[in-house]
């Protein structure tokens, strides 16, 4: 079976979907299969981005009103990678999100079981890397995909109230879930590929600065397939590398 990794975050606004969506293109330039699918069901964005209009939503796998491959956009020959890149898309209706607020824990242990599913269909299918895009903090999705990920790469952007709220989190969750953690440090004053930084005890795997060219950047052509030399795209190289790694020692 493949890997799949979490991109999380404890705040809004780090950057992570920009992060999550330029690491599954890369890896399938490189030749993997990847798939990368909205978790964040409160707050979707990757049908937005890509300017994705799926006749299935992941909400309707959630609901049993589909089956999980029903969902998946293939983005492979528009973006010409070596390697499979399909994308599963939330649900962006204000209807659609305003019911996940309202779910009870049944539906929420429901859909734990559904992902697990979900994730156990999306590799047997020839699927190498799941790539989730979480809601940030602990939504019950969030804490859902985190619980059935391999590996978490948590975003954070350096001030204080980011410093506090990831503590917390790795304490209260990726610690009690016994999952292996890396973060990412986004919008840095510094730019660093050191191996050896570590905030709050766990390894930094890049410091990508504040690049505002990223901000305004098309989606639809990421960044780490358009421009190879970009500073952006050395770090999501890095940590590519870092996944890879994971992959070849599990």
């Amino acid at each position: 079976m493949g890997v799949t990794v979490a991109v999380h975050s404890s705040k809004g606004g780090t950057g992570k979907t920009c992060i999550a969506t330029n690491i599954a293109a890369l890896l399938s330039y490189k030749g993997y299969n990847v798939c990368l699918l909205d978790m964040d069901l409160k707050g979707p964005s990757l049908s937005a981005l890509f300017n994705l209009y799926p006749k299935r939503w992941f909400n309707d796998y959630l609901d049993d009103k589909c089956d999980i491959e029903n969902i998946f956009i293939d983005l492979s020959p528009q973006l010409k990678t070596k390697g499979r890149f399909i994308i599963g898309s939330s649900n962006p209706d204000i209807v659609a999100v305003r019911k996940i607020f309202d779910v009870n824990r049944n539906w929420q242990a429901k859909a734990l079981k559904l992902l697990l599913d979900a994730k156990k269909s999306i590799f047997m299918n020839g699927t190498d890397i799941l790539i989730l895009d979480t809601g940030a903090g602990i939504e019950f999705e969030s804490v859902n995909a985190i619980a059935v990920a391999d590996l978490v790469l948590s975003v954070i952007i350096p001030n204080k109230i980011s410093y506090f709220s990831t503590e917390q989190i790795v304490k209260g969750v990726y610690m009690m879930l016994e999952k292996k953690c890396y973060l990412i440090e986004n919008m840095s004053s510094v730019y660093n590929l050191s191996e050896n930084k570590e905030i709050l005890g766990i390894p930094v795997i890049v410091s990508i600065p504040c690049i505002c060219d990223i901000l305004s950047n098309d989606c639809t052509n990421p960044v780490s397939l358009t421009n190879p030399n970009h500073i952006f795209t050395q770090s999501i190289k890095k940590i590519c590398s870092t996944i890879e790694e994971y992959m070849y020692d599990k």
